[in-house]
């Protein structure tokens, strides 16, 4: 079982990586620091399952959440955070995310989360009972794959890198592009990330 690990503290993630090597039979992990690295490593092969920090330096976790969900691969996601309140659980269930747990959980709970996870269901198993609760969409200017986009380009990805990435013609990217900058009367990208943080579009 292929695991991706991601997270920027490189201490924590060693430690991590440990843990479940010598705990959990037959995972194999792969330690990524940013979220665009695994994004590139996710266009090669297919993990069973990502661990993944919610504080990343490049692109957030939660719009991380939002790529994994459109990226064309039904990969499940265990959100392993210091910095986990009632709002960023449901935060992150929402986004997709079948689980979470905090950094400080010892290793019989962080095998068991990957176990329930791994196996199709929510860790805790009350996580399951949010994601009815949650499904209301919040209202945006844009979609949710215009907004997933929109992180992409802040974290400096081309075009063609992006379509690579979410798995999108070029030209429906374009057009995905075009179309916010429709809505938010621009006309570059430079204009675009600086109306989007204006507006709070690139909050975490």
């Amino acid at each position: 079982m292929l695991i991706y690990l991601i997270d920027d503290h490189k201490m924590f993630a060693e430690a991590m990586s440990t843990i479940i090597g010598l705990n959990c039979q037959g995972a194999e992990t792969r330690i990524f620091y940013s979220g665009a690295d695994a994004l590139k490593a996710l266009k090669d092969e297919t993990p069973q399952l990502i661990i993944l920090d919610l504080d990343m330096p490049d692109l957030p976790g939660i719009r991380l959440l939002d790529i994994f969900a459109q990226h064309g691969k039904d990969i499940p996601v265990l959100v392993c955070s210091g910095n986990l309140s009632n709002q960023a659980m449901q935060a992150v269930i929402k986004a997709g995310a079948r689980g979470y747990l905090c950094k400080s959980e010892d290793t019989n709970t962080i095998c068991h989360a990957i176990h329930q996870v791994t196996s199709g269901h929510f860790y805790p198993p009350a996580a399951e009972t949010q994601v009815s609760a949650d499904s209301k969409e919040t209202s945006s200017l844009l979609s949710r794959r215009q907004l997933v986009i929109l992180s992409l380009m802040k974290s400096g990805m081309s075009n063609n890198d992006m379509a690579d990435t979410l798995f999108l013609s070029t030209n429906t990217i374009k057009t995905h592009i075009r179309l916010m900058y429709n809505t938010l009367d621009v006309n570059s990208r430079i204009e675009c990330l600086n109306k989007a943080e204006e507006l709070k579009l690139l909050a975490e």
